[in-house]
């Protein structure tokens, strides 16, 4: 156990003399937190986040004190965690929750501590509880009323940062095309590239594996034909596992956590993501036309203009290229059988929703030949 201020490696290494030093006055009710009890939730979830619920305990009656709170840090899989440190993913939200959370549109978890030590390399959040609201299961799916949901919600932080110049002042940790952020990328594409096709040969399709043959050299070129002619803020891993619905009165319909990986670019980049990787290939089929509308909708309500459904169903099938970059870029570093049974399934799952869509929505007739 940890018995100084500094911050924790893991979640194990948190006491209660480091919470009392980080949490203020306020939020334990002027009295100390005596110890807690850690259960680690979302295995099988966050692929570079390691996650637990702390439920505190205090040495005196504390009216209006926080009965528990979310503690993250980078994940222990050091596989994930080298990828998520290459990737600057725990400098970018500590950068979200204390320069963009405060006045997004969407609703956030509350966030009482960010912590950050970039040289060497840690991070930690104690975040806003949200039991009491239903948890997204990317497995399950959702309704298609919950996906509208998320959607229309997900469409409010697009259009605030719509085409924006408030762009640029978030540039130096949300990263967009032509950025060092994208060097990096393109360099992990074209390092695991050669190892796609054996790492994923039962979850991908052998036309999946052509079209990824076909981007070989092409990194760059894949991002500039996704960004199309608008960009925004991007959430990034915008999936069900990171989201909580309303169960009640009183609850907002959606909260939307795990900022780790926003960029600016093509709005819709957030909407295939989501839709591709979330549902099964049927039901995608059968519903995205009508969610892609109320996504639309919801756009142009919030004050995005001359931006027609037919721009909006384009950009939305470019977006899918990104697919294929997500699937390749895990070659490399990413051991599954080191994942546990539920992040195993997850694992699989997704990139065969990947694959199902990317053919489906044929989003390589966007890249000019060669």
């Amino acid at each position: 156990m940890t018995t100084t201020y500094a911050i924790p490696r893991g979640t194990a290494d948190i006491d209660a003399t480091w919470l009392n030093h980080v949490l203020a006055p306020e939020l334990r009710g002027g009295a100390s937190i005596t110890g807690f009890t850690r259960q680690i939730i979302g295995e099988g979830v966050g692929f570079v986040g390691e996650v637990a619920r702390l439920s505190l305990e205090y040495d005196a009656p504390a009216p209006g004190a926080l009965s528990s709170v979310i503690a993250k840090v980078p994940i222990t899989n050091e596989g994930f965690r080298k990828l998520g440190m290459e990737l600057g993913v725990y400098r970018k939200e500590h950068g979200f929750y204390t320069a963009v959370a405060p006045t997004t549109p969407v609703r956030v978890p509350g966030c009482y501590y960010a912590g950050a030590d970039d040289e060497r390399g840690e991070y930690a959040l104690l975040l806003e509880d949200l039991d009491g609201m239903r948890a997204g299961d990317q497995l399950a799916s959702c309704s298609f009323e919950e996906a509208e949901t998320a959607l229309r919600e997900v469409a409010k932080l697009h259009a605030r940062w719509w085409d924006s110049p408030d762009l640029d002042s978030v540039s130096a940790w949300v990263p967009g095309h032509g950025d060092a952020y994208f060097d990096l990328l393109e360099a992990l594409f074209e390092r695991c590239l050669p190892l796609f096709p054996e790492v994923y040969r039962d979850m991908v399709t052998p036309e999946v594996i052509a079209i990824a043959e076909r981007l070989d050299g092409r990194y760059m070129e894949m991002i500039r034909v996704i960004e199309g002619e608008h960009r925004t803020f991007l959430h990034g891993d915008f999936r069900l596992d990171n989201m909580f619905f309303g169960s009640g009165p009183g609850t907002p319909p959606l909260v939307l956590l795990d900022w780790q990986i926003p960029f600016r670019s093509n709005a819709l980049w957030d909407v295939v993501y989501f839709l591709g990787g979330n549902f099964e290939p049927e039901w995608r089929r059968a519903n995205q036309d009508a969610l892609l509308a109320a996504y639309h909708e919801a756009l142009v309500a919030a004050g995005v203009p001359n931006y027609t459904f037919a721009q909006c169903q384009e950009d939305y099938r470019r977006a899918a290229l990104v697919l294929i970059a997500y699937m390749v870029n895990g070659a490399g570093d990413v051991d599954v059988t080191t994942f546990n049974e539920r992040g195993q399934q997850l694992f699989e799952t997704m990139f065969r929703r990947y694959s199902t869509t990317i053919v489906d929505l044929n989003c390589i007739e966007f890249m000019p030949p060669r």
